[in-house]
């Protein structure tokens, strides 16, 4: 099998790419192994304190389905060195988005890194 080049994505230039995994293919038993990390995709967005992340569930099933989440980031910062961090509330989400179809979260990812409205927590 020829290697599978990563999704294009449009993303606009204020997100940060944690990591990037999610290929340009769909699930089936040839592909399956493109789609066995925990995390597809993570990107972040500080100014807006969103971050959105996509898994596939289950790992490596064939019937599974990519999961598109938005979490909310809450700033922290340091006492001492004041420095800032963020740290992301995974039982909050401002959006989630479960589905079979790669072009369809595709749709979305594009969607919301455009329109997302900053969190105010």
């Amino acid at each position: 099998m020829d290697e599978i080049d990563l999704q294009p994505l449009r993303i606009t230039n204020s997100w940060h790419v944690e990591w990037n995994l999610f290929y340009e293919i769909d699930p089936s038993i040839e592909t399956m192994h493109y789609l066995d990390s925990s995390s597809l995709l993570h990107l972040n967005n500080y100014s807006l304190k969103r971050a959105i992340n996509l898994d596939y569930r289950p790992e490596n099933d064939v019937n599974g389905y990519f999961y598109l989440r938005v979490l909310n980031l809450k700033e922290i910062i340091n006492s001492k060195s004041k420095e800032v961090s963020f740290d992301a509330d995974w039982e909050n989400l401002h959006f989630e988005l479960k589905s079979k179809s790669r072009i369809e979260i595709v749709k979305e990812i594009e969607r919301l890194v455009r329109e997302i409205p900053p969190f105010k927590g």
